[in-house]
């Protein structure tokens, strides 16, 4: 596995210092190297795109925002009133124009990803209200808890993003949030940012900050934000985040576009009939942003939730959201164009055993659906409602974990094991080979696998427990990445122009 981890010589208190203060790795982009699930053959994948497009030519996606409906109209698609109906060839001959493949740069050079192919990046928690805090408290996030989740993130090996709107600072006046979302990505990480989008001017107020970070030619020219926006399943668009939409289209920046499917609820209870709905909407969302700036790159994707059917209370972590997820997989290299997924979500309220066992159905969807971009890689419960630092730091773990086990099983050593068996001999052992000390096997650091006796004589911690002190661990020894003292000034410079320009009682 690749890592860049500093070796630490000394003995027994050298070894106990390197394990409370480890070093700081950060992993590049991961090219996947195992083969991606393939749910259903070619004939369902077909089967699937039919009923879809069946949709987009009899039922239509409606675009609740005037401007939009003009660029349709324009385009030659039927539009009446809001509803928006085209032939399949005119949808997936605007589609043919996603790149299959995109970079998006970093403030640090050194953190820019590729996404799409056979690349995987993680991404952070977006968008909690809720935290569940350093005691194991539950309050609403602040500005604070943005900042300190932003640290984390930027401290997570397999974490490729840096956020924006990991948690919602409730503090903070929400015409004026994204503002402190953008700053907290540029300042605290030196990783790619996700923009805001939940109104026009945020949006906007986000590439003007990327200007000031990259330069407005360069901003033009490459991708350096990637945001989110959720259609309003079923089949429908509102203007809220097709504004988003059509100002980062503009400006050559990529959108998820991930219609917000609950099974069961906003599209049909079924794996099938949710991956129809979703594709005609994330589609033709797709579709438009090519005709505002062909090329400009977009993410097919869908959170896969489902709905429970005794509360209506929506569910993350079940099977049909693992076998949603992989049927996206399918579709989206049947359209040739990057996938979304998601992973650590989870319905339980605190970071226990039903936290990872949602988290868990989440996270192989997404790796073995061949994602090229997981949200929610660290922390979130609730639905979605709470972030919490324990389970951040246990979630960080796993994606350790799937960055290693999507690297596959080499079959390069062949030789180096024979000779090492031979070495070893019978009834010998291999812990001081120089094959095991190179290769390694993968340790979770929060993992006890000491004996019961040790294990009580510790504290009998639970996982809940050792994450919370391994995440006050880690923001005591975070380091902020340096940045430009004039380019920091310019940013806050801004912040302070546009919020005295907001008002201060609605977005």
């Amino acid at each position: 596995m690749p890592d860049t981890e500093v070796k630490r010589k000394g003995g027994r208190a050298a070894r106990r210092s390197a394990h409370e203060t480890p070093a700081i790795v950060h992993r590049p982009t991961l090219e996947r190297k195992i083969p991606a699930y393939e749910l259903i053959n070619g004939e369902g994948v077909e089967l699937i795109h039919d009923l879809a497009m069946r949709m987009v030519e009899e039922i239509g996606v409606e675009f609740r925002d005037p401007e939009s409906l003009d660029i349709w109209r324009a385009a030659g698609a039927e539009v009446k009133g809001e509803n928006v109906r085209m032939p399949r060839e005119m949808l997936l001959s605007l589609v043919e124009k996603v790149p299959s493949e995109y970079i998006q740069h970093a403030r640090n050079p050194a953190r820019t990803v590729r996404v799409g192919g056979r690349h995987m990046v993680f991404a952070p928690a977006y968008g909690s209200p809720f935290v569940l805090d350093l005691e194991g408290e539950r309050h609403y996030a602040t500005l604070d808890d943005l900042h300190a989740f932003q640290k984390l993130n930027h401290m997570a090996p397999a974490v490729h993003i840096a956020g924006g709107p990991i948690v919602e600072p409730m503090d903070i006046p929400v015409q004026h949030r994204h503002l402190h979302m953008t700053y907290s990505g540029f300042k605290y990480s030196d990783k790619p940012i996700v923009g805001t989008v939940m109104a026009r001017a945020h949006a906007e107020d986000t590439v003007e900050m990327a200007k000031i970070v990259f330069g407005a030619d360069f901003v033009d020219e490459n991708t350096v934000v990637t945001s989110l926006i959720n259609s309003k399943s079923p089949m429908a668009w509102d203007a809220t985040m097709l504004d988003a939409l059509k100002v980062y289209a503009a400006n050559n920046q990529a959108v998820l576009c991930s219609p917000f499917s609950m099974a069961a609820a906003s599209t049909p209870a079924s794996p099938v009939g949710t991956m129809a709905v979703v594709t005609a909407e994330a589609l033709t969302c797709m579709a438009m942003a090519q005709l505002i700036r062909p090329g400009v790159p977009m993410v097919f994707g869908v959170p896969a939730m489902t709905v429970s059917l005794k509360t209506g209370g929506c569910v993350h972590g079940c099977p049909d959201s693992t076998l949603t997820h992989l049927l996206a997989g399918m579709m989206a290299r049947r359209y040739k164009v990057p996938h979304r997924a998601i992973c650590n979500c989870a319905t339980a309220k605190t970071p226990d055993i039903y936290a990872g066992y949602d988290s868990m159905w989440g996270s192989f969807g997404s790796v073995l659906a061949g994602a090229n971009w997981i949200t929610q890689a660290g922390g979130t419960l609730e639905a979605g409602l709470t972030l919490s630092y324990a389970k951040t730091i246990l979630d960080f773990e796993q994606m350790d974990a799937f960055y290693y086990f999507a690297q596959g099983c080499p079959l390069d050593d062949l030789d180096e094991i024979f000779e090492t068996v031979r070495e070893v001999g019978p009834d010998g052992h291999f812990l001081g080979t120089a094959h095991t000390i190179r290769t390694r096997v993968f340790n979770h650091e929060s993992q006890s696998n000491t004996t019961y006796e040790q294990w009580e004589e510790e504290g009998r911690k639970e996982a809940a427990q050792i994450g919370l002190e391994e995440a006050k661990r880690w923001l005591q020894r975070y380091e902020a990445p340096p940045i430009d003292p004039g380019l920091d000034e310019a940013l806050l410079d801004f912040i302070a122009r546009r919020t005295a320009a907001l008002p201060d009682s609605s977005a």
